[in-house]
């Protein structure tokens, strides 16, 4: 082995793993439109209904109706409400005085957080919240929580989410995020140090959580009683998705064979994330640098193995075939890893695979 052979090997390596690096930073719009690991949610274990969430459809209520529930929710006394709908207008002068005294009478025994947005002309990490309905709500609750979702792409396809942003000394907690540390003030200290998107392990649509009708709420005698201690989400969310107003696609619909309609509401989201956190039932990420060494690896493994052929065509054949068996593989390792909760970057893997076939191939032809 000459000095010029382990150069030119080095090169060799450098170009696939970097070209792999390269791919993983270009390419990265590109796989928030389609990401391979969406076919994973087919094979998504069952998983129980999360008892402690309760989603409230509230539809197109008027703010008359939506006092009355939310004063009747109140009285039931739970650990926490989450109202994921802004107010901005005056309406009727009775509804919106109506709507009014409820929020603050309620916030009174129970922590009410109103939705409000990020203001986006400052970058994404360091937004604060800009308030979204008018002061004489939004003061009542004392809390406003952001209900920004990370859709990067026309399609509305959500995989990650925003849990909290910095803003000087300030902290703004997300809606999601305020309602699990209502419930568990802990998880504090358990959060990323760095203000940055979490991928989102979803537990799944409406049917994993509780599931009340604004309206049925209102004319059922029923107690509510069983409410008690538990985090109450009020939003759109129509079972039979009567409107697309709020509603997202999810990795559940999100693959390339099954995009048709979206399929997940804003407030099934936001009741997703807080289960993820109370549950501890998060993704591990996987460090982009393991990725890449097992590219590097791999590349050194497969130069070791077809360099012991000499015939050019014999070596270009068993060049693809061992590149066809390595992504083939790396889907079903990648499908499996995610299942088990581990985020894997995979785009300079599958790239860096391609890239060095090729770089393979150009060799075995001199």
């Amino acid at each position: 082995m000459t000095l010029e052979s382990i150069l030119w090997g080095s090169f060799r390596l450098l170009l696939v793993v970097g070209g792999g690096w390269v791919a993983h930073v270009f390419l990265k719009p590109l796989t928030e439109v389609w990401d391979l690991r969406d076919w994973a949610y087919k094979r998504w274990p069952a998983v129980a209904p999360d008892t402690q969430i309760v989603i409230v459809d509230i539809g197109k209520m008027e703010r008359a109706r939506l006092a009355a529930l939310l004063e009747r929710i109140g009285a039931a006394a739970p650990a926490f409400i989450g109202i994921d709908a802004v107010f901005p207008f005056q309406r009727d002068s009775q509804q919106d005085s109506a709507w009014s005294l409820a929020l603050c009478r309620t916030a009174n025994v129970v922590p009410i957080a109103l939705a409000c947005s990020l203001d986006l002309r400052y970058p994404l990490l360091h937004a604060p919240p800009l308030r979204k309905s008018l002061n004489r709500f939004a003061g009542c609750t004392g809390l406003e929580a952001f209900a920004n979702l990370l859709t990067r792409d026309s399609v509305r396809v959500v995989r990650e989410y925003l849990l909290y942003t910095v803003t000087g000394r300030d902290t703004h907690w997300s809606l999601a995020l305020a309602a699990a540390l209502a419930r568990d003030p802990y998880l504090r200290w358990e959060l990323p140090a760095w203000a940055g998107p979490v991928p989102i392990r979803f537990r799944g649509n409406l049917e994993h959580f509780y599931y009340l009708n604004g309206e049925e709420v209102l004319r059922d005698s029923l107690s509510l009683g069983w409410l008690r201690d538990k985090i109450v989400f009020l939003g759109l969310a129509d079972p039979l998705r009567g409107t697309l107003e709020d509603i997202f696609f999810s990795p559940f619909s999100a693959a390339i064979t099954d995009r048709r309609f979206p399929d997940m509401y804003g407030v099934v989201i936001h009741a997703n994330v807080t289960s993820m956190l109370l549950q501890r039932w998060r993704f591990s990420p996987v460090p982009e640098g393991w990725a890449l060494a097992a590219l590097g690896v791999w590349y050194l493994l497969l130069g070791w193995i077809t360099q012991r052929l000499k015939h050019p065509t014999w070596r270009g054949l068993l060049i693809r075939a061992v590149q066809g068996l390595t992504l083939v593989g790396a889907w079903k390792a990648l499908m499996a890893l995610t299942v088990a909760g581990h985020w894997v970057p995979w785009v300079s893997f599958f790239a860096g695979v391609l890239i060095a076939g090729e770089v393979e191939l150009l060799r075995a032809r001199k």
